[in-house]
């Protein structure tokens, strides 16, 4: 084969090639390539800069006092509380079921519903710092013990949420709430009581007997600009942007609970342990 004819097969082959694997970018996601993507750089990750630590509770102090400081339980300057509805009641684990040292916050509520008491809850609540700060990290360590499943109508059980109080009124607007998949396993997913909207979730499941870190972010606003975010064990299960997170007129206030109308089994205490808030970044 002549010179010129080698050069003209192995220019058309080079477009052959060329018209191919053009074909192919078209056909498959620009991403299927392992040097380039389409999509922009991944959030789900912990955020990798930790704040300050502005308040903590770990109860070692063999009570729940942490949660009342500057002021003791009950005084007027108390920068939060503890409050118990209906057949429900916190105190502090003395066997020694902790994350760290000897104590945890632990929280009992029996949804057996009556007539007097249709819902039972008990909260572990901060005002202080979120109404001065308007973002903020939480970090909570949970310990469920067993399984239970919200049975009632709706069903729903609250652990951790955010409220907002104007005037004498006083409700929740984000709540991380507790459901159960298709096979009985507890997952945590998020209810915006104002929107009246769920966002759930299939990226962790709550274990069974052992504990695990829950840490969010939260800014506040009075308008749709407002976002909330979860991370459990350092993996971002929940974002959610463009929300209305307080009252235009109301503050914020922040609460670990164990509240519902009715679970399975009806008496249910989990356990809480070395919460904190933190301001510039997550919490260490």
């Amino acid at each position: 084969m002549s010179r010129t004819k080698l050069v003209l097969l192995s220019i058309g082959l080079l477009v052959l090639a060329a018209g191919l694997l053009n074909k192919i970018g078209r056909a498959l996601p620009v991403d299927f390539f392992p040097f380039t993507s389409s999509k922009p750089p991944s959030t789900s990750s912990f955020p990798p800069h930790p704040g300050t630590v502005i308040w903590s509770a770990d109860m070692e102090t063999g009570d729940l006092s942490q949660w009342s400081v500057p002021d003791v339980p009950g005084g007027p300057n108390t920068g939060g509380g503890v409050f118990d509805s209906g057949l429900a009641i916190a105190g502090v684990d003395a066997v020694g079921l902790a994350h760290s040292g000897l104590h945890s916050a632990k929280l009992f509520v029996n949804t057996q519903s009556t007539e007097e008491f249709p819902t039972s809850g008990t909260r572990l609540f901060r005002w202080l710092e979120p109404e001065k700060h308007p973002e903020l990290y939480y970090r909570v360590w949970f310990y469920f013990p067993q399984r239970y499943v919200p049975n009632g109508n709706p069903p729903w059980w609250n652990v951790f949420q955010w409220k907002s109080k104007r005037a004498d009124v006083s409700d929740p607007f984000i709540a991380l709430n507790v459901g159960n998949r298709s096979d009985g396993t507890m997952y945590f997913y998020l209810y915006d009581k104002n929107a009246k909207n769920s966002y759930g979730q299939s990226i962790k499941n709550i274990p069974e007997g052992q504990w695990f870190r829950v840490d969010a972010f939260y800014k506040c606003s009075g308008e749709k600009n407002g976002h909330v975010t979860f991370w459990q064990d350092g993996a971002q299960i929940l974002d959610v942007g463009d929300v209305q997170t307080r009252y235009p007129d109301g503050n914020c206030s922040w609460s670990v609970n164990n509240y519902s109308t009715s679970l399975n089994p009806s008496a249910a205490t989990i356990y809480v342990d070395d919460a904190a808030i933190c301001l510039g970044g997550r919490c260490p």
